[in-house]
């Protein structure tokens, strides 16, 4: 195998991939990378078995054709700091790959092809399409809820629903709830999906998912509960959550009749002013309402407190209700409205952002 292309293609391409690897793995063969060179493209692969990534890479001349895994990290700190020039990578015996470019020369031990994980073949119907700036949309609506929490495995991800054109995507940690759809899925006919994607498969998609582009994700069913997402040069495949997500519809209360509006980017701002007065063992921020005005404040008896007043149009009885800053901090940066309406019950019930195609609840913290 003998191939050359340009040092800042070939860098793009390892920095796709490579964030499917799992540095902690105890197999040495999910450290590395698979190249493979067939006719005029180069396939780069990698995995940790739950996710796993291949970009396909065309070449402008044609190549020799192998294949050789390379140690991932090794390999991608190397090729960023090689020059602007041409690299030409050559797999010589045992594996061993060299990699010149201009004055530069390295010599890499790789491991055998054969003993990467196979990657599932792509003659796979898509179950339905939907554009990548749709889907990375709903991603950032929704990826910041789910839960870190590794004893609730099954909030560990986002729940994808597909059904009759309708793409929802759900993440909960049980503390807070986000809930974004469009209308902009093309499923094929009595085709749905109901599935759990991984955290990590989520996060990586809104990495990798490009807003500007006009391109389509197509998304595929697999055997042994696996999805795969394609788009571009981009392959993500993925093991699914297995068990039942949790019937959110439930737990969504009906429109309420008190509400807050102010605006979002002065909101932003006083929360994260009154959150620098909060510690890990008290995290509340106090709002407190009243006619024409929120105050959100912060005490703590360490590093002392907080207070601002900002305009507000407020419709019901004065209330004081306490959250947890970082809760709406995630909200409001994802939101683009520049005022922003909240429904609220009471101090200890949920309150509600409800936009048509979005909505996010979150629990109250306790008073202290």
């Amino acid at each position: 195998m003998r191939i050359t292309l340009e040092q800042i293609r070939l860098l793009k391409s390892l920095q796709v991939v490579e964030r499917a690897i799992n540095d902690r793995s105890a197999l040495p063969i999910l450290a590395n990378i698979l190249l493979e060179a067939k006719e005029q493209e180069l396939i780069l692969t990698a995995t940790d078995l739950d996710v796993g990534v291949r970009y396909h890479l065309p070449l402008s001349e044609k190549s020799d054709q192998g294949a050789v895994t390379l140690p991932a990290r090794r390999l991608t700190t190397i090729v960023r700091e090689l020059p602007s020039e041409p690299i030409i990578i050559e797999v010589k015996k045992n594996h061993t790959t060299t990699l010149s470019c201009g004055a530069s020369h390295f010599r890499i031990p790789g491991l055998p092809p054969e003993d990467f994980p196979v990657f599932p073949h792509q003659e796979h119907t898509a179950a339905a399409t939907i554009s990548q700036a749709v889907l990375k949309t709903l991603i950032a609506q929704t990826a910041f809820a789910m839960s870190m929490e590794e004893t609730r495995f099954i909030l560990n991800g986002a729940l994808l629903r597909i059904r009759e054109g309708t793409v929802t995507l759900v993440a909960t940690d049980g503390r807070r709830l986000a809930v974004a759809s469009s209308q902009g899925a093309s499923p094929q006919p009595d085709t749905s999906i109901d599935v759990v994607v991984p955290a990590k498969t989520i996060r990586e998609l809104g990495r990798l998912l490009q807003e500007g582009e006009d391109g389509e994700v197509a998304i595929a069913p697999l055997k042994d509960n696996q999805l795969l997402f394609q788009f571009g040069a981009v392959t993500v495949m993925t093991r699914l959550v297995d068990g039942q997500f949790p019937k959110h519809e439930s737990v969504i209360p009906a429109p309420a009749q008190t509400t807050l509006t102010c605006h979002r980017q002065l909101l932003v701002g006083a929360i994260r002013r009154a959150s620098l007065m909060t510690t890990a063992t008290s995290q509340a921020v106090v709002f407190e309402l009243d006619k024409d005005r929120l105050v959100v404040s912060k005490e703590s008896t360490e590093l002392g407190s907080a207070r601002e007043e900002l305009p507000a149009r407020y419709t019901g009885a004065p209330m004081t209700i306490a959250f947890n800053p970082e809760f709406w901090l995630d909200v409001l940066r994802v939101l683009e409205s520049e005022d922003m309406c909240v429904e609220l019950t009471t101090p200890e019930k949920p309150a509600v952002v409800r936009l048509p195609n979005f909505l996010y609840l979150v629990l109250p913290m306790k008073l202290t």
